[in-house]
């Protein structure tokens, strides 16, 4: 079997780092701290937007917002799922998971790595779109029932409720876009794996200061 060299170590760990890491971290913070990031200060508008509609029994407007949201998300998750076709078909990974069963004996090619590293990002990127999906339309359907089953079902406020369905939505379809920039990021692996290294660092802090 091939032992992993050093450059590739420390290419999986500053990729997987920069990216589910800095994610895990901004989403919590997102939570904790409102006013650190800007997903926080905009989870306090969506709360206060949520509010004034349940006050108002404004509900169409919502669920009209929520569907070019949901059609965004469900065009964003087919690209996914097509990419990860096409990138499955012409890179050779079929025949990689055809010899599946030869890989403990094997190993991995130094082009595996590039190549699984872009097929698992895509794949997070649909599976979080999926559960993008999943809030957002729970959220469409709940926003119009009344506000005392919300209380005895959550045993909450409705609009905490309602606010905390929509963030949930708002950090898995944040992570699907993010997954397709950091799939192009992964692809420069196949030009030079310090280029690699690089552009994932630059990226991420990138990435940092726009979620400021």
């Amino acid at each position: 079997m091939q032992a992993l060299t050093p450059q590739t170590v420390m290419a999986l760990v500053t990729f997987f780092g920069c990216f589910y890491g800095y994610h895990f971290v901004y989403f919590y913070l997102s939570r904790r701290r409102a006013h650190a990031t800007r997903k926080g200060r905009m989870r306090q508008a969506v709360a206060g937007a949520l509010m004034q509609s349940i006050e108002e029994g404004d509900h169409l407007l919502v669920v009209h917002q929520l569907r070019n949201i949901i059609m965004s998300v469900t065009f964003l998750a087919s690209a996914s799922v097509l990419l990860l076709g096409f990138i499955i078909s012409f890179s050779g990974v079929w025949e990689a998971i055809v010899e599946l069963p030869q890989l403990p004996s094997r190993g991995l090619r130094p082009q595996d790595y590039p190549i699984w590293t872009i097929i698992f990002t895509l794949g997070v990127s649909f599976f979080s779109f999926l559960v993008a999906l999943r809030y957002f339309n729970l959220l469409s359907v709940l926003i119009s029932a009344p506000p005392k089953a919300l209380h005895e079902m959550e045993g909450t406020e409705p609009s905490q409720y309602l606010t905390d369905l929509f963030m949930r939505g708002s950090d898995a379809y944040t992570l699907g876009r993010r997954g397709f920039i950091y799939s192009v990021v992964a692809a420069v692996w196949f030009l030079n794996i310090w280029v690699f290294i690089a552009v994932t660092i630059i990226v991420t802090a990138w990435v940092a200061i726009f979620d400021r």
